[in-house]
């Protein structure tokens, strides 16, 4: 069966009604049980899909479904994102993404990632620490929840920690939605040098870690890659490494807060609870709020609605994540689920490659803050807190606490 497209398209991104639910019309499409067009900056109006088992099927192929932004047809989020991300091995796809992949996936396998727990520990406690010296309100995001993702992937890369403010600046100007072309290539032009001369320094000054072993063995020794193809390779890994991140540990200690029964549900037995309690922050937040995209190769049928060639593809995930055909009691928030079916490190092969780094950040981050800061809590009421909507990450603008 063949549907047609709406008359009526709402403008993309979508925005929340309510802070901790998908946005309304999103659920709403979702519950039509098919694709349903939106109007994104451009003009255009790609399908947004809402259905768990229609996103599956989207990500799940391999054809026709292309992940590749200078697609004509590709939904870009902006003018900016061709020329910034078109090489990026993450838009590729087939034989130009998973020879790269393979290169990164060593760095952040379950087992490298629980390697690091100890240190994850240490660096928590440090700025716990920290936090426990100042004077209240303290801003939880610019002082824990960005502090520790920004040290920990500075690290794994190899870039001097007092660079973070720098390159979190960058970062975070990348991902707006709103911010103006030449800004956003400003922005990208300004993380490239500050990576490549990173990179350079590492030719002559070698060590044991991620920009070091991509220059030194990937390019220089094997060749494998180009030393811009290198250089973009850390941009991707410090934007998917650290802002991301960075917005969940903020959304989950704010969840926590709202909800001290599930709060000491957590700590009543951090090893049994610690884990499921990230599949399901990752589940009822779903920061990835914009993304992931694709572009029609072929024609497609999803829903019974036939998508075609050309055509472009938004995968909502905070409407599929909640859907209730997958999820029971998909609105309420159980750290101790055990369900593992959400997509919110994305589905198919190009999911997040950092999602087991990220997994013990989290696990460390929201037990040490709540076992060390029992009495933590908001210092301003919950209606002033602002989230951003206009990235493609979900998550708060600030989070003033005391204790």
């Amino acid at each position: 069966m063949t549907l047609s497209a709406p008359e009526e398209t709402p403008a993309f991104p979508l925005t929340r009604g309510c802070p901790f639910a998908p946005p309304e019309t999103a659920t709403a499409f979702r519950e039509t049980g098919a694709p349903q067009r939106v109007t994104i900056w451009n003009g255009s109006t790609p399908w947004l899909i809402t259905r768990h088992d229609h996103i599956q099927q989207i990500l799940g192929a391999s054809a026709p479904v292309s992940a590749d932004v200078t697609d004509p047809g590709f939904p870009n989020t902006s003018s900016a994102q061709p020329a910034v991300e078109g090489n990026i091995f993450f838009r590729k796809d087939g034989d130009q993404h998973l020879p790269i992949r393979r290169i990164l996936n060593p760095d952040f396998t379950a087992k490298r990632s629980e390697a690091l727990r100890p240190r994850l520990s240490e660096l928590t406690d440090q700025l716990i620490d920290d936090l426990l010296a100042m004077e209240g309100p303290v801003d939880l995001i610019e002082h824990f929840a960005l502090a520790l993702p920004t040290v920990v992937i500075c690290e794994v890369l190899g870039v001097p920690y007092e660079e973070r403010h720098a390159i979190h600046e960058a970062s975070k100007k990348i991902v707006q939605l709103s911010l103006p072309h030449d800004e956003k290539m400003a922005a990208h032009a300004a993380m490239t040098a500050n990576l490549s001369k990173h990179m350079e320094h590492k030719r002559s000054h070698p060590d044991d870690k991620l920009l070091s072993r991509l220059v030194n063995v990937h390019v220089d020794e094997k060749g494998d890659l180009t030393f811009d193809e290198a250089v973009g390779l850390g941009t991707l890994v410090i934007g998917a490494g650290h802002e991301t991140t960075a917005n969940m540990i903020g959304l989950g200690i704010l969840a926590l807060l709202r909800e001290p029964e599930q709060r000491s549900i957590l700590l009543s037995d951090p090893a049994k609870y610690a884990s499921t309690c990230v599949e399901e922050m990752m589940r009822y937040w779903s920061m990835v709020q914009t993304e992931p995209r694709r572009v029609l190769t072929g024609d497609m049928e999803v829903g019974g609605v036939l998508l075609k060639a050309g055509e472009g593809i938004i995968c909502n995930l905070p409407a599929a994540n909640r859907d209730p055909l997958v999820f029971a009691e998909p609105e309420k928030l159980d750290v101790s689920r055990v369900e593992r079916k959400h997509m919110g490190f994305g589905y198919g092969i190009h999911q997040c490659l950092g999602q087991n780094l990220s997994r013990v950040e989290m696990q460390v981050a929201w037990v040490r803050l709540f076992e060390r800061i029992p009495t933590l809590r908001l210092a301003v009421d919950e209606s002033e807190l602002h989230f951003h909507d206009d990235a493609l990450t979900y998550g708060l603008e600030s989070l003033p606490a005391t204790w």
